[in-house]
């Protein structure tokens, strides 16, 4: 019988002053076993996105992984250089090619989980003791309709809104908008078509387009998109109701006696260098703007943005889809693999050993450095990690206290992708693209018509 150790995950303050340092210890039921496969030669695939230019990232990540080999010398890891597409990772599936551990967003979670692409991790969250390590709302998402989890959560987000602060309080506005009459409101007040400044800005085309707009949708209230009717069959629903309002109250900021408050289209420049003076408020996920300011424009005076949770839906709730990254084992690797990969996680982020490397890793990318993400871990790990991290925050975190307000309130409320979140998103947009360029459009109908066309030509065929 293999050998079990119990770990402690030790947190040292480094950055506080000195009269206010403290060593907390957060003492986890971590448990990772002295040998893996019960010592048998096993060998596994960890997937990586690093780009040609980042070879400090590439030699950190290797020697990580040359670190855990020497820890369990009968496992070998090869790094395989991959970045998600979706036509490229359905090619993978098709093929039997996925790497033993690997990567998706959120859009994918439900998918892989439902077509047995990921495997059951139940035995492993019971071996290393693993069951009340991760935040549980998360874990929803990464879990089978019993609970099995299959996903190890790597960073997560909520959609929220941002907003240029000087140029909000110039106009009047002591806070940014709460309810969704008030952004519109707001929007057209903002606007000013003379000088090219465009009071609200989103994603408007592709599918960036389509999955803004989602946000929107179940801000007015929409419960669900496509129904998934739980026999393997799925059915349209956006058709009608308060999918088909989030869609009108577009089609009215762009067109009547609006002064054209919506026209600055994020999609072309997901960079958004184009926030630079040419909108007030924005929808974003807070590492895709501000955390992407960060890393990319690091001149840019960060104080001049805050950052708030989405706009109240109708019952008072912040409805807001989630994204971020998740890392799966591969159902079709051997009992053996899949173990070391799930050590190999486990292993890399939260290792006594480990842990201080992968937070500072983690801190280099957009999300990090106090961008106003959610949290990964529950309780006491996650009030511990956060201590931990004081020492890389470098963004104005007051400016965000409105997020972490809602979140604390408990008035955040995440919501899943939509079964075929990619298709879906590329499609509703073919409506965005017709309401912001023919103001004679019927949003009623262009709706009714897309959700037809959604059913038979993918659902239908899905079925």
């Amino acid at each position: 019988m293999k050998k079990i150790t119990a770990l402690t995950l030790l947190l040292v303050l480094l950055a506080l002053p000195v009269a206010a340092q403290v060593t907390p210890t957060v003492t986890i039921p971590l448990t990772l076993p002295d040998t893996l496969a019960e010592g048998r030669p096993v060998a596994i695939t960890d997937v990586a996105c690093i780009g040609d230019d980042q070879d400090e990232q590439r030699a950190n990540y290797d020697a990580q992984l040359a670190r855990f080999m020497e820890v369990y010398p009968n496992v070998t890891v090869t790094r395989t250089q991959y970045c998600f597409t979706p036509e490229s990772f359905a090619a993978l599936v098709a093929g039997g090619n996925l790497p033993t551990l690997f990567e998706t967003p959120a859009t994918e979670y439900s998918r892989v989980i439902a077509n047995g692409t990921a495997a059951n991790l139940a035995p492993y969250f019971e071996e290393f003791g693993l069951n009340d390590v991760f935040n549980p709302t998360l874990m929803t998402l990464l879990s089978d309709r019993d609970g099995n989890p299959y996903g190890f959560p790597g960073f997560s987000y909520a959609q929220g809104i941002g907003w240029d602060i000087e140029a909000l309080s110039a106009a009047g506005y002591d806070r940014p908008p709460q309810t969704w009459d008030e952004l519109g409101e707001m929007a057209v007040a903002l606007a000013d078509p003379a000088s090219g400044r465009a009071g609200f800005a989103m994603f408007l085309s592709g599918g960036a387009g389509g999955w803004h707009w989602t946000n929107m949708a179940y801000g007015f209230g929409a419960t669900e998109l496509i129904r998934d009717n739980g026999d393997g069959t799925f059915t349209a629903t956006y058709g009608e109701g308060a999918a088909v309002e989030a869609m009108q109250f577009l089609y009215d900021l762009r067109w009547p006696d609006s002064e054209n408050a919506l026209p600055l289209d994020l999609s072309s420049n997901p960079t958004f260098e184009t926030l630079d003076g040419r909108a007030v408020i924005f929808m974003s996920p807070a590492d895709g703007s501000i955390g992407w300011l960060r890393v990319n424009m690091p001149d840019v005076d960060l104080r001049r943005f805050g950052y708030t949770a989405m706009p109240k839906a109708p019952d008072g709730k912040r409805y807001t889809l989630t994204g971020g990254s998740a890392r799966f084992v591969y159902s079709g690797a051997s009992p053996d693999q899949q173990e070391a990969a799930a050590a190999l996680h486990i292993w890399r982020t939260l290792s006594e050993g480990e842990f201080a490397a992968s937070r500072a890793i983690f801190h280099a990318t957009q999300a990090g450095g106090g961008t106003p993400v959610l949290p990964i871990y529950a309780g006491e790990l996650q009030a511990a990690v956060d201590a931990f991290d004081q020492q890389f925050i470098t963004m104005p975190v007051e400016n965000y206290a409105g997020f972490y307000e809602a979140l604390n309130a408990g008035e955040i409320v995440l919501v899943p992708e939509p079964p075929f979140a990619q298709d879906f998103y590329v499609a509703i947009s073919e409506v965005l693209t017709v309401i912001l360029t023919d103001e004679s459009a019927d949003v009623a109908a262009l709706m009714a018509a897309n959700a037809a066309s959604f059913q038979s030509g993918i659902l239908d065929v899905a079925n």
